[in-house]
């Protein structure tokens, strides 16, 4: 194996063409992604197809386009597709398998979809020039409702996502947890249930747990534990097997390739919330382990902005990348029902949607990132590179969300506030000046 680079991309919802784009700082990011060894991101999106049916289960909006635009994929020169993540199944399985079907016809590798669980969990593989790289991917959110299973002895596989399934638990102060129970229990909430009534059921009976009984002394309600504890908190654990099930393939792919890379699609945040700068309890740990089997990176997505990046054991984790294509609004159509949940009239389109929708265009973070590259000789990290980018927030909205390098004074705040959100994991970014762009390095403190 001789030197292999690797650029990871976060999320990317692509609606119309952006190849035609004449922009220079957009043309010197399509060569660097072309002209990388191997080039990865997330596609959040599915490409079913005529006759598609929305799913009753979707996050947000419905975000299914037209098979065509994989081109655009094609054309800036992705090799490796991370497909696990909370949109996969926005047209159910019928669009799910459309869309692989899509990805294969054109021979495009993916990862973290599949008919069967065992398929979405496995690693593909893509032949660069100096080594043979494996990509996994997997996602935690709505990982619950969008999870692949294995056919059994009367039932054909369920396509679906390779999931991280997460249980939440609120820490509650000991001396109010009791005032707690009573308040549920007036509400004819069922306060004995200690756990589900089948273990390792996907889906909640009302009052049950989902998955795991809670922690001693504590209360299952809807699937939620809520503890006695001395230190209130919200906290977010990733299930054991689905988080060892996710290390075995990254075993099984480290003896199959000279590289491992893992893209984990996780919107969830520090205290429950989604979609904000610090991760998740889980993450930091699940990224631990991951590399501690095999991997040789982590990159992170969902929140559609960034977050801190690490160097663990000489091997880098971007906890997210942000967002790297966003041309959310001016998607073709959706359902009516998208329109209803906003109070807007069942013919609405989604100019009108938008109109109404304001708030991408009035939050900043969803439009600046950074697109990272990573080379290695022989398995060992020997270059980070950062190059920030901005999605033309200020543009009319048929030009937002495509991607550019960052001008001078952008790139450098933006690299300045990911050196700020990466010193909590033990790690800096330097921040240095590459002919007329700016580029961060990761660093350890």
């Amino acid at each position: 194996m001789s030197t292999v680079n690797v650029v990871a991309t976060g999320d990317a919802i692509v609606t119309h063409r952006i190849s035609a784009n004449p922009n220079a700082n957009f043309t010197a990011l399509v060569d660097l992604l072309r002209s990388t060894d191997v080039t990865i991101t997330n596609v959040e999106m599915v490409f079913p197809g005529p006759g598609r049916k929305p799913s009753t289960t979707f996050h947000g909006t419905h975000l299914g386009v037209e098979p065509e635009l994989l081109s655009e994929f094609e054309w800036l020169g992705i090799n490796l597709y991370g497909m696990a993540n909370n949109h996969a199944s926005d047209y159910g399985t019928d669009g799910l398998v459309a869309s692989l079907e899509e990805l294969e016809k054109r021979g495009l590798a993916y990862a973290g979809a599949g008919r069967t669980l065992r398929e979405a969990r496995q690693p593909r593989y893509f032949d660069a020039p100096g080594g043979r790289v494996a990509f996994i991917s997997a996602g935690s959110s709505n990982a619950r409702l969008s999870l692949a299973a294995d056919p059994g002895i009367a039932d054909a596989g369920r396509p679906g996502i390779a999931p991280v399934r997460l249980q939440k638990t609120h820490y509650i102060w000991q001396d109010r947890f009791e005032d707690l129970r009573e308040i549920l229990a007036d509400a004819g909430v069922d306060v004995t249930s200690s756990g589900t009534t089948a273990p390792g059921i996907h889906f909640p009976y009302p009052d049950r747990n989902v998955y795991d009984p809670p922690p001693p002394g504590g209360i299952a309600v809807e699937g939620v534990h809520f503890v006695p504890d001395a230190n209130p908190r919200v906290q977010e654990d990733a299930l054991t097997r689905d988080v060892e099930a996710l290390q075995s393939v990254v075993d099984e792919a480290r003896r199959q390739a000279d590289l491992v890379i893992v893209g984990l699609h996780c919107h969830e945040g520090i205290q429950g919330r989604w979609n904000n700068e610090v991760p998740a309890e889980f993450l930091r740990p699940l990224a631990h382990g991951l590399i501690d089997a095999g991997a040789h990176g982590v990159v992170g997505h969902g929140p559609h902005m960034l977050r801190g990046v690490e160097l663990y054991k000489g091997r880098p984790i971007c906890y997210s990348l942000g967002n790297f294509v966003f041309n959310l609004e001016v998607i073709s159509a959706f359902p009516p029902e998208v329109y209803e949940q906003q109070g807007m009239p069942p013919t609405s389109t989604t100019a009108d949607l938008y109109d109404a929708v304001t708030g991408y265009a009035d939050q900043p973070k969803f439009w600046e990132s950074v697109v990272a590259r990573f080379s290695y000789d022989d398995g060992v990290l020997t270059g980070t590179e950062l190059h920030p980018i901005t999605l033309g927030r200020t543009e009319p909205r048929s030009r937002r969300g495509c991607p550019e390098f960052a001008a001078p004074d952008d790139a450098v705040r933006i690299l300045e506030r990911l050196d700020e959100l990466s010193e909590p994991f033990g790690s800096r970014v330097k921040i240095e000046r590459t002919g007329d762009f700016y580029v961060g390095r990761i660093t350890s403190t």
